[in-house]
């Protein structure tokens, strides 16, 4: 890898396209191998505390094998250098990766002030400390976390027992035997397979410990029993009893809501409270999730993803159960005809309403039957006030098969920049300009919730598909000089704060 630094491809209108030196790549060849549709994963973390955040890619492999044989397969860490140029330093890093990689989950969970990555990967992952010399080390062996060589393709950090620390969860896909995987065909042509032919996975929840270790406590919390086909997963406290839960997006099989009992223990409600699949009752191919409150009524809502035909389905949280809000805010109306993974509620013109932003593409082969529609555009619709939602102004980058999203400042100005990846292409940032004052809350407490005049936003650093970002919390203000700011972090009294002024970070320290 060189320290290759690329500039701005395109501008139209608010958007600017900056190409970055990294090509996702996924082993993708004439048999058509599952993993090879899944990879394209982002981390967003300031790795060197200079204030600009930094990138980081998974990236894939040969299949069947899923080892890395070539510099061209390596991971990539991404260095902010400010307008939009970035470094690779990927070697200076020890980053490379070894296997086929598809998440990265960004967290300071030593809590010594520099942010760590957890890689997922097809057989393994991998938990590198953050050394704060721009070295990362890994630490897997000693740590104690092991994923039992199931396909891991997601998860979350968060704080599940309220001790102050972050703990691991991990989102595993399905069981992969490339030995006994079938050969499956689209209208006559061979392509990847659906769902049903591979038998689901347990997922994994890790305590912990402090001074570097992990239990594996995914038996004693109840999480181990459930099965599923998972695809993404967000932490939230979505009945605001002040104890993260857990929402798991499954691939074509019911989703999963596990809701934290405390004292370790989690009861699976996702059926009961209504987000185990749409009214329809049909479970559709969940995909990448977000949740924050899009209605500003101070409670977490969900989002996520789904093929077409499926639409995006949107729960609005009612405190007791959660209701279908796709309808009456017209986005199954928007979405219907698209196919998404990476999404993220992200106020992208500074009204104070959070907006949705999505990658879209097919599942199926960009070199298959269906090639031609199986490349879409990336969306992005504007939030009316919290009724509906509204088509935004088109992105200007090409159709592909895009996977990973994520919305944050990368230029510091106060307006949320996209980083997109997509199959066999070259990822790229999307500056954005908007209108409007902002304020930014940089906190690190997992779980802590925030709410900025009638806003609210939970901490937590997984979002949309395989990607995480341990990013300042941002909310557009719109025409606001000032605003009130309160901060509550489990098992404290909230920290309320008038009149904080507008178009500024506010770095809060327990």
């Amino acid at each position: 890898m060189f320290g290759l630094v690329l500039g701005l491809l395109v501008a139209a209108g608010p958007w600017q396209i900056y190409p970055l030196p990294f090509r996702l790549t996924t082993g993708e060849g004439a048999r058509k191998h599952l993993p090879a549709t899944m990879p394209g994963g982002i981390a967003v973390f300031d790795y060197d505390q200079d204030g600009l955040l930094d990138l980081f890619f998974p990236n894939g492999a040969a299949l069947p094998a899923g080892r890395k044989t070539s510099a061209r397969e390596s991971n990539r860490l991404l260095r902010n250098l400010g307008n939009m140029r970035f470094e690779d330093r990927t070697v200076l890093s020890g980053l490379e990766g070894a296997g086929y990689d598809f998440a990265a989950l960004a967290a300071d969970y030593d809590q010594d002030g520099w942010t760590d990555l957890l890689v997922c990967g097809l057989r393994e992952v991998r938990l590198y400390r953050n050394l704060g010399n721009g070295r990362f080390q890994d630490v897997t062996a000693s740590s104690g976390i092991q994923n039992q060589g199931r396909w891991c393709i997601g998860g979350a950090w968060f704080d599940y027992d309220r001790d102050g620390d972050a703990d691991l969860f991990l989102v595993n896909y399905v069981r992969w035997d490339p030995s006994t995987e079938p050969q499956c065909k689209v209208d006559g042509v061979p392509d990847f397979c659906h769902p049903r032919y591979y038998a689901p996975e347990p997922n994994a929840l890790f305590r912990n410990d402090g001074g570097g270790r992990f239990t594996d406590v995914s038996q004693p919390s109840g999480l181990a029993k459930y099965r599923g086909k998972g695809m993404a997963a967000v932490a939230a406290d979505f009945d605001q009893d002040g104890y993260s839960d857990l929402f798991v997006t499954n691939d074509r099989v019911l989703n999963f809501l596990f809701r934290n009992l405390g004292e370790g223990r989690f009861e699976e409600r996702a059926l009961e409270l209504g987000v185990a699949a749409p009214p329809s009752g049909n479970p559709p191919s969940s995909m990448g999730v977000d949740a924050q409150d899009f209605d500003n009524d101070g409670k977490v809502d969900l989002l996520y993803t789904a093929l077409r035909d499926e639409t995006f389905p949107l729960s609005r949280n009612r405190g007791a159960d959660f209701e279908d809000a796709g309808l009456k805010t017209k986005l199954d109306l928007l979405t219907r005809s698209m196919a998404g993974w990476g999404v993220a509620f992200a106020d992208l013109d500074n009204d104070g309403w959070k907006d949705i932003a999505v990658a879209r593409s097919d599942v199926l082969s960009a070199k298959g039957a269906r090639a031609r529609s199986a490349r879409e555009p990336l969306s992005w619709f504007r939030n009316r006030d919290g009724q509906q939602f509204v088509m935004g102004d088109a992105i200007p980058l090409a159709p592909d098969m895009y996977r990973g999203l994520v919305a944050a400042d990368f230029d510091n100005d106060g307006c949320l920049d996209l980083v997109v990846t997509a199959l066999e292409s070259q990822a790229s940032v999307i500056r954005h300009r908007c209108q409007g004052n902002w304020l930014m809350v940089d906190i690190r407490q997992p779980g802590a919730i925030v709410k900025v005049g009638s806003q609210r936003r939970s901490v937590s650093t997984s979002v949309g598909y395989a990607s995480s970002c341990a990013c300042p919390l941002h909310f557009g203000l719109g025409a606001a000089q000032t605003v009130d700011v309160e901060i509550q972090v489990p098992g404290s009294e909230p920290k309320r704060f008038r009149g904080v002024p507008a178009n500024q970070v506010l770095r809060w320290s327990p």
